[in-house]
């Protein structure tokens, strides 16, 4: 250890890149790890004040979506039972309901949280959610509205439902509001007083868009809580069934929810501590979803870069030392004492870049929670919190990638005869060994041999096979470069061969070509990727425009406008009858089946896939779930490319259910929420939308992989370019000026990066030509090749840029500053 702290403190610069690889990847990993513990699921602040909560029984398809309802009275029984249990204060059943209000004839905020943002009266119990002024809902029409606006607001605010009411002072609460209810004639304000029928009158109306069609409330009081507010009939009748039943206790919530279990036994989930916060809504555990992959993606990416880069420049820095190692077997050291070097050298640099690093990820987490709340990658109100195990953990992920980068080179070094070394040439010796031709030739072979069996594979497997014979390619284009790399030189360097500096160049790098190689490889690699993935993402994206367009006939079609989507209002208002949307659980015999279905027509319909699954076909009969709860036996009527139910039974069972698009056979009615656009317009918005997470994802995992090449360029450069002192110092000898010397290393590191951009391009280039056939074929039609030239040309000038600095600071450093 002693021998490797002196070796690191006197040729700190050999091991620069390894420094600097590991401090990135470290604060790379250290960041996105906590990030990633910080966004926790939390359960909905409308439960805040209600630690049991009980859910209707898994079905056991393993999706969330079909965990159907109660029925009201299913819901009803089971809050007297659980009501009379000791410690329970109340028992109440959640029914929620889609409701948007609307404003300048718009609907405005979120469309997905609004799906539930509609409640009964009693559950603002859950959240100790009080009146601030009014009184409660009791008549079909009246609504109480949470307050959105912050503390501090003057006295006018706005409400949740966006209207504007006048509201005291507000003081602090007292006592509990388990006895509120719609059905009580109770109107308390904050201050605990009753207000008369004209002061509810003085709040106003608010105008708000249901799965019904448009409708105008009367607003009776408002709560210092998000949502809005009917009485528990009005909103059991908008619902489609409860999804939820909250206990208020006093005492031990634990003693409360063991109690609960015995109580409901296989009629629900009892939840309790942090089981609650399973039931996050959907749509923001989608978000944490999203965001964690695009984490997890640049954790892995971080760890395998650090491994290539510090793989690379060990491999490089043993190359160098040759003479080095081998004088140190000549004086007696053993194989393993060199490997062990080796080792200790890298993992006193991996550990102190490990220390440094992790703190820097730490402190930069927080400054990208707002980020990536405003581009959808985390809900509102993510916060980073501190993560021990975040540190500790990158920590000791960069110490072993730096380790597992290292061995390689260090059984290589070992190997080193003592002799070999020390009449080592200045040409390298042998720049393939045999598992490298080996490897190359076999990953070549076989991402050859994919590409062209894609036209016999089947349709859905062509373009992954696509994807994995690029990725072969890729590999075996890397291996190969440096047999590659000198027919390209001598093309390339052909028409300066004459000059001075032509033939410098063309000669250096052909006797450095493990050096030339160790620079275009990586260049190579991501120059491929970026080729490979962007193209391969916009070539699918022009596709699927084309196929999905087709799908319908020209015109225009009604789409929601900032909705989830379309009311039965605005379809029946252009003629047409709602296509409601809904999810059933379908079982027959011992087998059940959750699917999403439309509703259509007067008979049931199963998809092929779905039938299969139930073993059913035309004329067997099926029992049906629907999402209130209630369960119906109906006759399948028939087997084809799509599910459907009785549109009826979809309207009387879910009347929460929205359609998604119509398609148009006049002009349009102007309705709230819809909007009418040309069909190729809407299936270009819908790719676009979808394409822009996916954006987001290609420039971080590219980003960080051209961060990466370019520090495994620079450093290798930087490097090799301070190994070669002396033969600057000979050629300065020879009458070279500093510029001419200058002019030579930089020629050769753009010709390195030249070729590396070259090869990875034209391997990409013919990969996505596989893939855009293997797409072509799948929808049938012609498809345009997108090369993403612009994310190239990038990728390509910071390698370059980056290479021409690394060479230039060496050879300032070992030419006079006169000359």
């Amino acid at each position: 250890m002693t021998a490797a702290w002196a070796m690191v403190r006197h040729r700190f610069a050999s091991f620069a890149g390894t420094f600097v690889a590991v401090f990135l990847g470290v604060a790379v990993v250290a960041g996105s790890a906590a990030l990633h513990l910080s966004s926790r699921p939390q359960a909905p602040a409308r439960y805040d004040e209600a630690p049991v909560l009980i859910t209707p029984p898994d079905p056991g398809t393993g999706d969330d979506r079909d965990r159907q309802s109660w029925t009201a009275k299913q819901a009803a029984a089971l809050s007297t039972r659980l009501g009379e249990l000791e410690g329970v204060t109340a028992a109440v059943p959640d029914p929620w309901f889609y409701v948007q209000r609307v404003e300048g004839g718009r609907p405005v905020g979120d469309p997905q949280s609004s799906l539930q943002d509609g409640h009964a009266w009693s559950s603002a119990t859950l959240g100790g959610y009080q009146l601030t002024s009014g009184r409660a809902p009791s008549a079909p029409g009246e609504v109480v509205l949470g307050i959105a606006s912050s503390p501090g607001t003057p006295p006018s605010q706005t409400t949740a439902g966006g209207a504007r009411v006048w509201t005291p002072r507000a003081e602090p609460k007292t006592g509990n509001t388990t006895g509120l209810s719609s059905e009580s004639p109770a109107r308390q304000t904050a201050h605990g007083q009753q207000a008369g029928p004209g002061r509810a009158a003085a709040l106003g109306t608010v105008r708000v868009l249901t799965s019904a069609g448009p409708e105008e409330w009367r607003v009776t009081g408002t709560v210092d809580g998000p949502g809005f507010y009917l009485s528990d009939r009005e909103a059991a009748r908008r619902a489609s069934g409860v999804r939820v039943l909250g206990l208020t206790v006093s005492g031990d919530p634990q003693r409360v929810a063991d109690a609960a279990r015995a109580a409901v036994g296989a009629a629900g989930v009892v939840r309790s501590g942090a089981e609650r916060d399973a039931l996050e809504p959907n749509a923001v555990t989608r978000i944490r979803w999203i965001g964690g992959q695009l984490l997890i993606a640049l954790v892995m990416l971080g760890a395998f870069a650090t491994v290539f880069v510090v793989s690379s420049t060990c491999a490089l820095s043993a190359a160098q030392r040759r003479r080095e190692l081998g004088l140190l077997r000549a004086v007696g050291a053993t194989p393993g004492q060199v490997r062990r070097m080796m080792y200790a050298e890298t993992a006193l640099i991996a550990l102190v870049a490990g220390l440094l690093g992790a703190p820097a990820g730490m402190l930069a987490a927080p400054l990208l929670a707002d980020p990536m709340v405003r581009t959808g990658l985390e809900p509102a109100g993510f916060t980073v919190t501190w993560q021990p195990a975040a540190f500790a953990g990158a920590v000791v992920l960069g110490l072993f990638v730096a380790l597992a980068g290292v061995t390689a080179a260090a059984r290589r070094a070992s190997r080193i005869s003592p002799l070999e070394a020390l009449r080592e040439a200045a040409a390298d010796p042998r720049s393939m060994t045999p598992a490298r031709w080996v490897v190359g030739l076999l990953c070549g072979a076989a991402g050859g041999a994919l590409l062209a069996a894609m036209p016999s594979l089947p349709l859905e497997t062509r373009s992954s096979a696509g994807l994995g014979a690029a990725m072969l390619l890729l590999s075996s284009a890397a291996l190969l470069s440096p047999v590659l790399i000198v027919p390209l030189v001598r093309v390339v360097a052909r028409p300066w061969r004459s000059t001075a500096t032509g033939m410098l160049v063309r000669e250096g790098t052909l006797t450095g070509v493990r050096r030339v190689a160790s620079t275009a490889a990586p260049v190579l690699a991501t120059v491929g990727l970026t080729v490979l993935l962007a193209g391969t993402v916009a070539t699918i994206e022009v596709a699927t425009g084309i196929d999905e367009t087709a799908r319908y006939p020209a015109g225009n079609v009604l789409v929601p406008n900032g909705t989830p989507g379309l009311s039965a209002a605005a379809v029946t208002a252009q003629g047409a009858e709602p296509e409601l949307t809904t999810r059933v659980l379908i079982s027959r015999g011992d087998r059940t089946s959750g699917m999403s279905v439309t509703g259509r027509g007067d008979a049931l319909v199963l998809d092929r896939i779905s039938a299969a699954q139930l073993g059913a076909t035309g004329g067997d009969t099926v029992t049906i779930r629907f999402a209130d709860g209630v369960e119906a036996e109906l006759p399948v009527a028939g087997v084809e490319d799509e599910s459907s139910i009785p549109r009826a039974l979809v309207r009387q069972h879910d009347p929460d259910a929205l359609t998604g698009m119509v398609v148009l056979t006049k002009e349009a009615v102007a309705v709230p929420g819809a909007r009418s656009v040309p069909i190729h317009e809407f299936v270009m918005e819908e790719i676009d939308e979808e394409g822009q997470l996916i954006d987001l994802f290609l420039v971080a995992l590219i980003g960080l992989t051209a961060g990466y090449t370019a520090i495994a360029v620079g450093n290798t450069l930087l490097m090799a370019t301070a190994a070669r002192r002396g033969e600057f110092r000979a050629l300065r000898l020879a009458g070279a000026g500093t510029g001419q010397v200058l002019r030579v290393v930089t020629v050769e590191a753009l010709l390195a990066v030249g070729v590396g951009a070259i090869l990875g391009g034209l391997v990409a280039v013919v990969s996505l030509a596989g893939v855009r056939a293997a797409v072509e074929d799948e929808i049938g039609r012609d498809t345009a090749l997108v090369i993403p030239w612009d994310a190239t040309a990038a990728v390509t000038v910071l390698c370059a840029a980056l290479a021409v600095i690394a060479t230039a600071f060496p050879v300032f450093k070992a030419t006079p500053a006169n000359s």
